[in-house]
């Protein structure tokens, strides 16, 4: 700590060997950058604040209704887009700064001007700061009052902008899925159409209706071996005595009817008389010839059948009812032999699909994916525009956005800058410390050995004592002029500082020349 101590007070003397080269300098720098900060031009900030207020009270009403964009989200890309070129040029174009451009290359540098100028700040609880900064303070206040019409023409011009490119986008995308849909429709149909043998429908899938078909196929064939028994049973029937017993037994009614009469009478006369009498005797006999007749007519009709005279049976009821069954047997028959054989037709022509069905299912559930797919975006979409024609009608009441201005631009009347008293004050450090910098390395360049540590340690040899230098009267009288003198001149500059605070600057005609 000591050695330090040591080394700044050593600093110290030899900064004030040299001290009038040091305040020379002070003096220099200091007055050059009072003229400099005295010639800068003064800047003028106009600003003004503005809040936006994105709640809406149908919001909550219209949630699921309307489409409702993230007005917080437009308003800060707003914000953010408002120091592009075009908003820029835009704002140039407005405040008549364009007039002062006749080239590309001007046009150019005025909007880096107005780039360089203008802040916008804040964003937070939805206020925004625009300021512009200019030499001119008219021009100033006219850039703000234009920025803040462009951001909020700018936001509500966005959202409609938004709404309109929303809407042509969705009348877009609706006639491109119509016209998907309709072409859906049509191969769908045209599909079903080609298709409609394997397709399934009413009756099922095409393994139900093969299945149906083979067991209609079986149930025909039961049908026919049915009819088939029905008719063999009855040609049979016809050919065998068993016929020829029933057209027997039909055939003499009227020896049949003599026969039951006898027997009648036999009967009752049984219940009077006794088996002696003449009259059972005499009916007994004629029983005998009524059935010795009747056996001899049905050989007779036997023999005729046996011979192919049907001649002999036309006249007979019952053959005719047989002959009239045997017809509807054959008929029917044929009817069931046609059947079996449409039935079969069907069942091979279900089979011979059998390799093809699958492949026409499932592309008939690939169209039928698609077509449901195409009908479901279809109405998507549908929904999607009527939720944005509802939003277009909300924004349209003006319910969306409210634009405040709590602090309207003004024309300022003081300059915001530069601030001049405190580039004074530094200016002044600047000149001491570049004095003191000089008188440093001016003693460093020009050494001497102020004491004998310094001597002791700049040679490495003991000091045995020091000489001190014996001034004259004169001497010291000189030398307490010089330091009034310096201090009367300390003092001048640093009142000079206070002089140029008070009056604002000063003036060197050489600076004319650099700051026009």
């Amino acid at each position: 700590m000591n050695e330090l101590l040591g080394l700044v007070q050593s600093a110290a003397r030899g900064v004030w060997r040299f001290r009038w080269l040091a305040l020379g300098l002070a003096w220099m720098v200091s007055v050059v950058g009072w003229a400099v900060v005295s010639q800068l031009p003064d800047q003028y900030e106009s600003e003004a604040r503005i809040h936006v207020d994105t709640q809406s009270v149908l919001r909550p009403l219209l949630e699921g209704l309307a489409v409702q964009p993230n007005i917080n989200q437009q308003v800060d890309m707003m914000a953010r887009t408002l120091l592009t070129r075009p908003t820029l040029q835009q704002v140039a174009r407005e405040t008549d700064m364009h007039l002062e451009a006749f080239t590309e290359e001007q046009m150019e540098g005025i909007v880096d001007r107005i780039a360089r100028g203008v802040d916008l700040s804040g964003g937070r609880d939805n206020i925004y700061t625009i300021s512009y900064t200019d030499s001119d303070p008219r021009q100033s206040f006219r850039v703000v009052q234009a920025m803040l019409n462009v951001f909020v023409e700018g936001a509500l011009g966005e959202s409609r902008g938004d709404s309109e490119s929303a809407r042509r986008f969705l009348d877009e995308q609706i006639r491109e899925y119509e016209q998907r849909l309709e072409a859906a429709e049509q191969r769908l149909a045209r599909f079903r159409r080609e298709n409609v043998d394997v397709l399934p429908g009413a009756l099922g899938t095409y393994y139900q209706r093969l299945e149906a078909a083979q067991e209609d196929l079986r149930a025909a064939q039961t049908e026919l071996r049915e009819a088939q028994n029905r008719r063999n049973e009855i040609q049979r029937q016809l050919a065998s005595g068993v016929m020829e017993e029933r057209f027997g037994q039909s055939l003499t009614p009227a020896i049949d009817n003599r026969i039951q009469n006898a027997q009648n009478r036999l009967d009752e006369l049984t219940l009077t008389y006794t088996d002696r009498h003449p009259d059972i005797q005499a009916l007994r006999r004629t029983l005998e010839e009524l059935e010795a007749e009747k056996q001899s007519q049905i050989a007779m009709l036997r023999e005729g059948i046996r011979q192919g005279a049907s001649h002999l049976l036309d006249d007979n009821p019952v053959y005719q009812q047989m002959r009239m069954a045997l017809s509807t047997a054959e008929v029917d028959l044929s009817a069931r032999e046609a059947r079996v054989e449409e039935e079969r037709r069907r069942v091979e022509n279900l089979q011979r699909m059998v390799n093809r069905a699958p492949e026409v299912e499932a592309e008939l559930q690939r169209l039928d994916r698609d077509y449901s797919v195409n009908q479901e975006r279809y109405m998507t979409l549908l929904g999607r525009r009527e939720q944005a024609a509802m939003g277009r009608i909300v924004e349209e009441g003006g319910d969306r956005v409210q634009f405040r201005v709590i602090e309207p631009a003004r024309m300022p009347t003081s300059p915001s800058a530069p601030d001049r008293p405190l580039l004074f004050a530094a200016m002044l450090l600047l000149g001491l410390g570049a004095g003191g910098g000089l008188g440093f390395l001016a003693s460093e360049l020009r050494p001497v050995f102020d004491n004998r540590r310094a001597l002791n340690a700049a040679t490495g040899f003991p000091v045995l004592g020091t000489v001190g230098f014996a001034k004259s009267a004169r001497q010291r009288a000189a030398e307490r002029t010089g330091h009034v003198l310096f201090g009367l001149l300390l003092v001048l500059l640093l009142a000079t500082f206070a002089g140029v605070v008070a009056l604002g600057g000063i003036h060197l005609p050489v600076l004319d020349g650099i700051f026009g």
